[in-house]
């Protein structure tokens, strides 16, 4: 007995179903192919997200690609160039006006040494005393442009701003002494504050150097600046209410509307600016 199936005895509808493979793969390739699918696409660009190296602080700068890493003091060139121009300003100005640092010290705490200095070193004009401030506020801008602002055009724009609010102060003080019949006080105490004002410009220009071009330490550099700042403005602050106090023929009340004016506010101001 044959047990053998002969094939070619099966009809071919038959065959063909038996034989044939689907034209439709199984449900369960599908899934499988949409598992592979969705492991191995790629990611859409929106979903990644970039972290910030870890060697960021130690990266090279291109110009100069020496073994110095990038450090915050690294200035433009036209910073040196303008600390370069008030060292020569401050430098030339002493040696005009015959100034020593020791007679300013003194004079800035000692008044009678005060009207020494300004009598002695002929010190008695505006025009005399004036590039005094534009020294200061020279350096002055120069700090708050390093917090702020980036270029030589908003640097320049900066001490503009601040010579014409110094001297718009100056111009409302003189007007105030007129008004309340105080000009002699006032006219004191705007000179006594030229002379805080160039202790402060000969402070500040070695303190921006230093700032500006150590590789390190630059929080403590300004902080120093802010202090030596500040040491001046308090200082300048009593010794104007004591030439009020001393020169003033009027009443004392008049003083605390020019500490409020000229004085106070100008902080304020500048203190909401920085905070905002």
């Amino acid at each position: 007995m044959n047990d053998t199936l002969d094939l070619s005895t099966l009809p071919f509808y038959l065959w063909d179903t038996a034989t044939a493979p689907s034209a439709e793969p199984a449900e369960e390739e599908y899934a499988g192919v949409a598992m592979l699918d969705s492991v191995f696409a790629p990611r859409p660009m929106t979903e990644v997200q970039q972290r910030p190296s870890l060697f960021m602080g130690h990266s090279l700068s291109v110009e100069h690609n020496g073994l110095q890493p990038l450090t915050q003091g690294m200035a433009a060139p036209w910073t040196f160039a303008v600390l370069a121009m008030l060292t020569a300003l401050l430098c030339t100005y002493f040696r005009l006006h015959k100034l020593r640092i020791s007679d300013l010290l003194t004079a800035i705490v000692d008044s009678r040494a005060m009207e020494r200095i300004l009598r002695g070193n002929n010190l008695t004009r505006t025009v005399q005393l004036v590039p005094i401030a534009l020294m200061m506020l020279a350096a002055g801008a120069l700090t708050v442009h390093s917090l702020t602002l980036d270029g030589i055009g908003p640097y320049l724009l900066l001490t503009l701003a601040l010579t014409t609010a110094y001297l718009l102060r100056n111009s409302i003080m003189r007007l105030l002494g007129v008004i309340f019949d105080n000009s002699g006080a006032v006219a004191l105490y705007i000179t006594s504050n030229y002379l805080y004002h160039l202790v402060l410009a000969s402070a500040l220009v070695p303190l921006l150097f230093l700032y500006f071009y150590l590789p390190h330490g630059h929080d403590v550099m300004l902080t120093i600046i802010g202090i030596v700042t500040g040491l001046e403005f308090i200082m300048r602050l009593f010794r104007g209410m004591k030439l009020f106090l001393t020169h003033s023929s009027g009443s004392q009340f008049y003083l605390f509307y020019y500490l409020c004016i000229v004085e106070m506010t100008p902080i304020l101001v500048l203190t909401k600016y920085f905070i905002s």
